[in-house]
């Protein structure tokens, strides 16, 4: 009996001790969530973006946390007044219009916080990014009355980490108010975070994330509903853009050398995607190690260089490729490894070769490479000189001043809005909102032209928009990126000399954000 009652309290501590631990993990995962929201997500109350903000939109801050909305609003148009081009101040200002009146509430998560993953141009892209959401944001709003909802946003920032990104989709998708995210950045980030939407029957439209691996699995015979979707072109299209460039203005059997990011989804998704388009294989995977010798149509070979490697050397990478043979270079660089790439492009100065590069490289840095750059085809989805929508160019410039440069993240975001705009009227439940954006019936039209989603999440009828760098006396920066189905070449003299390390480059056309931050 004795030893009946001692093995009775052992098995009783036990359960107690397993069910103090379930409540420690359930308390520091709570907690955890709590932190997440309050740190990471703002409607207002708090900037994400580094640096200090004015005086103006602090107090409109504060304001918004004391639930002065009037006065909040107020003190963020004076804001505005001062800097025009600050997507997160017209966020605010919107938001703090609507108060506590009935809204629709969305979110937009980027990489806007200084931490170990991000990077100035990735704060630069952030904010273009941002611009898109507040300019869909601030027109739907404009025809609403006050008896009718509005449009809520609030702003989120995922490090462009994996591991924070699912914190993040966690935290909004335990917030009932929110119906969509436009977001996330990075491939591999919205890859991570896209159990949880999907779980979670939460939608998110990503602008900028490309990679193949994001839809790849979609099986319409297992009824799956996708909740990740997306208005960019994949880099299976862009790979088929680039490819026939090559092949069609060339006029040349080329080889071909892939610069790539081994620790990069996208960076792998769009130089597999490109090598598999230009040898004529469907679906193959690839090594990224190995030449592809005697490949098929008219490349006979394709080299690969890996950018993230430590002991990278973009000249020797170079030469080693023109004893191959290479005619061609493909930049597949994500952000993190713009800069080698950029090295690549100098390495080739002079050497004949002609340069193809993925939508990464699409940055004010590639500009000032200046003229060595010059002829260099890139990847974009959107170019405002051959805007379909000229009525979205228009009231850009007007909301953020006739000086600011709107490019294809601003567009596609804006895009990403509106479509979950007209997903939400049509219906107000988060799985209703997938139905309406994968039934086929949903057309809307946007920046980029008529938005219309496959049952997979990819973008129906994607346009990749194909960009040059050229050289231009009449431009402020010298250097700009031009449609290539807009623009005539011009002669190579009529380039001013390229811009060194020492030199002192002219301001780039971006628009430049209410604080700059440092970044290591």
């Amino acid at each position: 009996m004795a030893e009946w009652r001692i093995t009775f309290a052992w098995i009783a501590l036990f359960l107690v001790s397993v069910l103090l631990l379930g409540l420690l993990c359930f308390g520091t995962l709570w907690s955890g969530q709590r932190w997440v929201a309050e740190e990471r997500i703002s409607f207002g109350e708090k900037s994400l973006i580094p640096g200090k903000p004015s005086s103006n939109k602090t107090d409109g801050m504060n304001r918004i946390k004391e639930k002065d909305w009037q006065q909040a609003q107020t003190y963020l148009d004076k804001s505005l007044n001062e800097f025009l081009n600050d997507p997160e101040a017209r966020i605010f200002s919107n938001n703090a219009e609507i108060g506590t009146a009935e809204s629709y509430t969305i979110a937009v998560s980027v990489p806007l916080l200084k931490e170990k993953n991000n990077s100035l141009e990735n704060y630069n892209n952030s904010l273009e990014i941002l611009r898109g959401v507040a300019q869909a944001q601030n027109e739907f709003n404009s025809t609403r009355g006050r008896s009718q909802a509005r449009l809520k946003v609030a702003i989120a920032s995922d490090d462009n980490d994996p591991k924070v990104a699912k914190q993040v989709a966690t935290a909004l998708a335990n917030n009932s108010d929110v119906l969509g995210v436009v977001g996330h950045y990075a491939s591999g980030v919205t890859i991570a975070a896209k159990d949880i939407y999907t779980s979670e029957k939460l939608v998110a439209i990503t602008p900028i994330s490309t990679s193949v691996d994001l839809t790849k699995n979609f099986h319409p015979s297992k009824n799956s509903k996708p909740y990740i979707f997306r208005t960019v072109p994949s880099d299976s299209d862009t790979a088929q853009a680039l490819k026939n460039y090559m092949f069609q203005n060339l006029n040349k059997n080329n080889n071909v050398t892939i610069f790539y990011n081994s620790n990069s989804n996208y960076s792998k998704s769009l130089a597999c995607e490109f090598r598999n388009a230009v040898v004529d294989a469907k679906e193959q995977k690839c090594d990224f190690k190995n030449s592809d010798l005697n490949a098929k149509g008219q490349v006979r070979e394709v080299n690969w260089y890996d950018l993230y490697e430590q002991n990278f050397n973009a000249a020797l990478s170079v030469k080693q490729a023109i004893d191959k043979g290479t005619q061609v270079l493909m930049l597949a660089a994500d952000t993190s490894t713009l800069p080698k790439a950029l090295e690549v492009i100098r390495s080739a100065k002079g050497k004949n070769l002609n340069i193809l590069a993925g939508d990464d490289v699409y940055t004010p840095d590639t500009l000032k490479v200046g003229d060595t750059a010059v002829g260099m085809v890139v990847a974009a989805f959107w170019h405002i000189d051959r805007a379909p929508n000229r009525n979205f160019v228009s009231k850009s410039q007007k909301l953020w001043g006739e000086g600011a440069i709107v490019n294809w993240r601003t567009a596609l975001a804006y895009d990403a809005t509106q479509a979950l705009i007209a997903a939400i009227q049509s219906n107000l439940t988060r799985s209703g909102i997938q139905q309406a954006l994968s039934s086929g019936k949903l057309k809307i039209t946007g920046a980029s032209g008529d938005i219309e989603f496959l049952p997979s999440g990819d973008r129906k009828n994607p346009k990749v928009e194909l960009v040059k760098i050229v050289c231009t006396n009449s431009s402020s920066t010298s250097y700009k990126f031009v449609s290539v189905a807009a623009y005539e070449d011009k002669r190579s003299g009529d380039c001013p000399g390229s811009l060194t390390n020492n030199s002192s480059p002219t301001p780039t056309p971006w628009p430049i954000p209410t604080a700059t931050p440092t970044f290591d």
